[in-house]
């Protein structure tokens, strides 16, 4: 995998990855449940098209009748699928970890060992910086409504799940070494910096830094402490 796009033709991607609750955490963040395919096929184009424009526009920015233009549809159609802008919104979020969960596990699992770490920093930093502005909204949201943020958490223990089973499956790895919580909590600390270097820009590195997915990758592999010679800083890389 020589680089992981995480956006790309969204609507392939999306169509190719939705979780198979997705259903069930549209119903939780208020979306009205599609009882038709046909119905259900317009809410999608609805929540696609949105997560197209937030990526580009702050959804505070946008209004019903520019996601309706955009959807091809009348603000009747879309009142009767969603009750308000801030529910689409949710269920855009919903759609957007749906979508990236996949990708990021796929590379966890597929990737030679030594090299999941680099790459995994190097696509997230990349997701990040090109989803600025679908992030700050979300981020907005998520502070009024707490929920709305789970699709995201899930995708996070999914993630460190994957890597743990990558871990695990080490012929030299003495397990009795591992320290299955400190690994978990590397994820944590992954999407923490990620998080505050997008909302806080605290310095002296940003997203843009070059030294920026080394040194994250750097701070992941001293947290986890694992006993391998392969996720050593600086040995990650040999090879590549």
């Amino acid at each position: 995998m020589d680089k992981v796009r995480l956006i790309g033709d969204a609507r392939r991607v999306m169509e190719a990855s939705l979780a198979p609750d997705i259903e069930d955490d549209l119903t939780r963040v208020g979306v009205i449940p599609a009882q038709q395919s046909r119905s259900r096929t317009l809410r999608d184009r609805l929540i696609r098209e949105s997560l197209d424009i937030a990526r580009r526009v702050p959804f505070d920015d946008v209004s019903i009748n520019d996601i309706c233009a955009a959807a091809q549809c009348s603000t009747g159609a879309f009142y009767s699928r969603f009750p308000d802008k801030i529910t689409l919104f949710k269920a855009v979020m919903v759609f957007a970890a749906a979508e990236s969960g996949p990708l990021l596990e796929r590379l966890v699992r597929d990737e030679d060992f030594a090299h999941i770490l680099p790459k995994l920093m190097a696509a997230q930093v990349d997701r990040y910086m090109r989803q600025k502005t679908f992030f700050r909204s979300a981020f907005k949201v998520s502070l009024d409504c707490e929920e709305a943020w789970e699709p995201f958490r899930r995708n996070a223990r999914n993630l460190a799940t994957a890597y743990i089973d990558r871990v695990f499956g080490l012929p030299e790895l003495d397990r009795s070494s591992v320290n299955v919580d400190r690994i978990r909590f590397a994820f944590q600390v992954m999407y923490g910096v990620l998080n505050n270097t997008l909302i806080n820009r605290p310095g002296p590195f940003v997203l843009e830094s070059a030294q920026f997915a080394r040194l994250l990758e750097e701070a992941v592999v001293a947290t986890m402490d694992l006993p391998i010679a392969g996720a050593v800083p600086g040995k990650s890389h040999d090879g590549a």
